[in-house]
């Protein structure tokens, strides 16, 4: 009766959670199971955060991050924080202040007059000192007050540009800027180039790096495990004879050797970043190119595949339709858990010198900067690309180890 008067103004009645259960599709259980963890959820918010503002990086940027956008008179600057109040009262409009460079108070008159007086006079006066050049001095008095969706240095929104057709949908609004200069939330480099907006693009640079090398990881895998484990015998045996060859090899020498070969061609920033990519995932294949196998030696006895063989069915057909896809949770679950391991052999290439370099963006490069010792001594706002960089690897590990707890129907069980 109930269920009628329900159905009668509208409302559905509340299904059965367990019939609902046992009538939902894999994807359903999938995310049903993700949800209560409340690690993976909470990673994923970060995630998608992170990802997002990479994306559109040159929306949430308020400086351009290339050369073109240096402060040549904020150069080696500290960070600009953001204030709602100060001395001078409250404000609803958040505001920073304005920052001028520190002179160095130097005797030009007793340095022409020349003796070890005037030497050590000039020595004391902090001009040969690398930390005098960080030192900048704030008028408090003067607010600078940050405005949203200002009209700035235009920037590639969306570039969908694929051979011969131009998509590329260009824009010049930022989230945020003031009123006048430029505001450098994470402070600036030793070119006056913003580190903030350099980090925001250097996570797409390295994300997408690591989308198109588990791209090429997935093909390779799933031709090496399809074909060994279909057609089995002497094609089995030759082809895991070389992934095997290919999975006990230390990757990086392999790595120093694309490296020292890379550096022989002349290519572009573009090239050696498609090139990167493809040499990380051609050499990644391997263990998900075993376990294909290993499922496909077990499922190309069943019943259904004898009847697409029956039905005239070819072979590529029978592997690419019927025995790849009955893999399909495992094949996502492991991309996903894989990406903050491509992102690791990204950033390490790019860190020891091997991989992108400057002026390309990129998590790896701006990592290797922060080795440098004037920057860890006088200028620590530049492992902001750091922490960053933690952030997203530990947001995929947790993603991760979700998602496969998740896939795995057995995880309540244990």
């Amino acid at each position: 009766m109930m269920n009628a008067l329900l159905a009668r103004f509208g409302r559905k009645p509340k299904q059965n959670n367990d019939e609902s259960y046992y009538t939902a599709g894999q994807l359903a259980l999938i995310k049903a199971r993700f949800k209560r963890k409340t690690s993976g959820v909470v990673a994923a918010w970060i995630l998608a955060t992170l990802v997002l503002m990479g994306f559109f990086a040159g929306f949430f940027s308020p400086v351009d991050p290339t050369i073109r956008g240096a402060d040549a008179e904020y150069r080696r600057g500290v960070p600009q924080p953001i204030y709602f109040w100060d001395d001078n009262g409250f404000s609803l409009r958040p505001f920073t202040y304005t920052y001028t460079k520190a002179k160095s108070k130097i005797d030009l008159k007793a340095l022409a007059g020349g003796g070890l007086d005037a030497l050590d006079a000039f020595t004391s006066s902090g001009a040969l000192n690398s930390s005098s050049q960080n030192k900048f001095e704030v008028d408090k008095q003067q607010r600078r007050y940050i405005q949203f969706f200002v009209k700035g240095w235009e920037y590639s929104l969306i570039d969908l540009s694929v051979g011969g057709l131009n998509l590329d949908l260009r824009w010049d609004r930022h989230l945020f800027g003031v009123e006048q200069g430029q505001i450098h939330l994470m402070g600036t480099d030793e070119d006056g180039k913003d580190v903030f907006s350099r980090t925001l693009h250097a996570i797409w640079v390295t994300i997408s790096i690591a989308i198109v090398a588990l791209v090429v990881k997935l093909f390779a895998s799933l031709f090496v495990g399809g074909v060994s484990g279909y057609f089995g015998g002497r094609v089995d045996t030759i082809m895991m004879s070389i992934t095997e060859a290919v999975r006990v090899v230390p990757p990086i020498p392999i790595y120093l050797a694309c490296a020292v070969a890379l550096a022989q061609l002349d290519l572009t920033p573009v090239q050696r970043y498609f090139a990167i990519a493809v040499v990380i995932g051609g050499l990644d294949f391997a263990t998900l190119g075993r376990r294909l196998r290993t499922h496909i030696l077990t499922e190309r006895n069943q019943d259904y595949v004898l009847a697409a063989q029956l039905c005239g069915s070819s072979t590529w057909r029978i592997i690419w339709r019927h025995l790849i896809p009955s893999f399909t949770s495992y094949i996502i679950v492991d991309t996903l858990i894989n990406f903050p391991y491509v992102i690791l052999a990204e950033t390490s290439l790019s860190f020891l010198g091997l991989g992108l370099t400057e002026p390309v963006n990129s998590l790896g490069v701006l990592l290797q900067k922060a080795q440098d010792p004037d920057i860890q001594q006088n200028m620590v706002w530049q492992f902001f690309p750091v922490l960053v960089f933690v952030f997203l690897i530990m947001a995929f590990v947790f993603v991760g180890d979700a998602l496969r707890d998740a896939a795995d129907p057995y995880s309540e069980k244990k």
